[in-house]
């Protein structure tokens, strides 16, 4: 019976969307009333032109395992004025018969006009007792008509269409899939998947890509999607065992208003269809069958960030929901090593960002392995602004005036430095930003690395702020486990189960459900090395942002100068004795020598 199936939204409300099958496939309306058999490789255009869907902002303020209770507060709500009510989220997953995980809560929300109402109201309910978070929605429901088109035929359908495989092991590929929103290495790519294909009418008027697919399919791509295949099996199979966790714990929750259980990008965990299968990514689904965290019982929701700079962070720092208590801050390090902790005062949160302590995820040595040394830069970083481009900023990410930019001032930090909350000084007013991830969206023309800051602040006589540094530590939100730091103890020699019970104090390792055994690898033969390595650098390397133009090849070493394996000053000779140390180099054999 293999693994529960899920599905995944690959692409989100865009213009149009292409895709071929690799294999015969039936293309099929989801109404019934169209289908058309597709021939190998035959390239399908799929158009939609809808309004969006209605939204609103909601503030949700407490989780309610009983739907009594939540109604209640409901109650109070209303009498108080408010436009109140609840959201059932979640979902009850079972496997040959049996209930496997049930993660299904009420969620009760007051309404907002809009954001800066909602946090306004986010601050008067935090003052009552509550952790409340703030969500703009917007329902989902089928509706509208897509354009599909093939190189001679057209149909127009009702709200979407259904690919799939006629043969085993049949692969769809869909171009233009976004990778990297909203952050400094966003790009897009073709990816090929298994399973199933929808192709929907999003909620924003565009096409919505959905893969309906089986956990362990999904997983075997997940674990090197997040990570790089070349690292060690055992931070594989720890990465697939809460990735699995991740799967279970929030289905239904982060995108209970999509047509799709998770997305395929950073906002759920990044998955990359059958590009990124290889042997170890299959090995470590099913040497760890089935298995996830629990505590007490239950499914862990085995929250996890890139680099979390020595300290890792606690689940109502970051999100504000609930207090977790196998998601708290550890610090990542040997017992031997000397962290700043907690860093959650002013005073503590620049003595521990001034520090390079010994932790895992401090990549600051000679030996460490070439595929795990693009995260050096993340453990301490840097960014300058002048006090223009800071305005700009905040008002084109956020709507945010306030007048002439006069202060930063962090508010509450967590135990990891990281800022709960940042007040925003002008001439014209504050605005009080949170959680994390909206101060990091806020601060950068991308998304910063992190909120564990403190800010610089250049004065001229006047005391108007003309540059403002912000001084940083970590890549992510930090709860859970450190990836870079989880990478670094498998090198180090620790196995998958002491890595997971390093940063998930507490919780137990338990197989849920038997998977679907072992599987080929169906991932293509590498062509770049940003593929191989799962490269953030990718949109600064010559190779890639000119490999349409030029005929380079198929091997980054063909090009000199390129980011990942040298300098543009270096000698040929230096450049070789670089890939040679390389993974990818490893695998593709010795590179020919240029002309000249």
């Amino acid at each position: 019976m293999g693994s529960p199936r899920i599905r995944i939204g690959i692409i989100q409300d865009k213009p149009f969307i292409s895709f071929r099958p690799l294999s015969k496939a039936l293309l099929k309306a989801l109404n019934g009333y169209f289908e058309r058999e597709l021939s190998p490789s035959e390239t399908v255009h799929v158009y939609s032109n809808e309004p969006p869907e209605p939204g609103r902002w909601l503030l949700f303020l407490k989780e309610f395992s009983a739907e009594r209770e939540a109604r209640k507060l409901v109650d109070d709500l209303l009498k108080a004025g408010y436009y109140a009510g609840v959201r059932l989220v979640g979902k009850e997953v079972k496997h040959k018969g049996k209930v496997i995980s049930d993660n299904r809560a009420f969620w009760v929300f007051v309404e907002a006009d809009n954001e800066i109402d909602g946090l306004r109201k986010k601050e008067y309910f935090e003052s009552q007792g509550f952790m409340p978070w703030l969500r703009f929605e917007q329902f989902y429901k089928p509706r509208g008509k897509l354009l599909v088109k093939g190189d001679d035929w057209e149909k127009e359908v009702e709200t979407g269409v259904k690919v799939i495989p006629l043969v085993d092991n049949g692969l769809i590929e869909v171009d233009g899939v976004i990778v990297g929103i909203g952050f400094h290495w966003q790009h897009e790519e073709p990816q090929t998947f298994r399973g199933m294909m929808e192709f929907l009418v999003g909620k924003k008027g565009g096409v919505t890509a959905v893969n309906d697919v089986t956990v362990d399919e999904y997983l075997f791509s997940v674990n090197s999607s997040e990570m790089v295949n070349a690292m060690h099996i055992e931070l594989l199979k720890a990465q697939t065992v809460v990735a699995r966790g991740t799967v279970f714990a929030t289905i239904g929750r982060h995108h209970y208003d999509d047509p799709f259980d998770l997305c395929a990008d950073d906002h759920c965990q990044v998955y990359r269809g059958t590009t990124r299968e290889r042997e170890n990514s299959i090995k470590a689904v099913v040497e760890t069958d089935g298995e996830v965290l629990t505590y007490n019982g239950e499914v862990c929701d085995t929250r996890f960030a890139k680099v979390c700079g020595g300290i890792s962070e606690s689940y109502e720092s970051v999100w504000g929901e609930k207090h977790v208590p196998y998601l708290v801050p550890i610090i990542d390090a040997p017992e031997s090593v000397e962290v700043p902790f907690p860093a959650n005062t002013e005073e503590k949160a620049r003595e521990f960002i001034n520090s390079k302590p010994e932790a895992f995820c401090n990549l600051d040595s000679d030996d460490i392995p070439l595929y795990i040394g693009y995260a050096r830069k993340y453990f301490r970083w840097e960014f300058t602004y002048t006090r223009e481009e800071l305005e700009a900023i905040l008002q084109k990410k956020m709507g945010i005036s306030v007048g002439t930019l006069l202060d930063l001032i962090p508010l509450s930090r967590g135990a990891s430095s990281r800022i709960e909350k940042l007040k925003i000084v002008g001439t014209d007013g504050e605005v009080v930003l949170s959680p994390e991830l909206r101060i990091r969206q806020a601060l950068s023309e991308t998304t910063l690395y992190s909120s564990a800051f403190y800010p610089i602040i250049e004065r001229d006589e006047d005391g108007i702020p003309q540059k403002i540094t912000l001084k940083g530590a970590g890549w992510g939100h930090g709860v859970g486990m450190c990836q870079i730091g989880a990478a670094m103890m498998a090198e180090k020699g620790y196995n998958y189960r002491e890595i997971l019970f390093h940063y998930y104090p507490g919780t137990d390792i338990t197989s849920i459900y038997s998977g679907d055994g072992w599987k080929d690898p169906l991932g293509k033969a590498y062509k770049f090395c940003f593929e191989a390595l799962n490269c953030y650098d990718v949109l600064e390397c010559p190779f890639y942002l000119h490999r349409e133009e030029k005929n380079y090849g198929n091997r980054c070493w063909t090009v000199l100068g390129t980011r990942c394996f040298g300098q543009v000053q270096d000698t040929w000779e230096k450049k070789k004795e670089t890939c040679s140390q390389c993974w990818f180099y490893k695998q593709m054999g010795e590179p020919p020598i240029p002309s000249e």
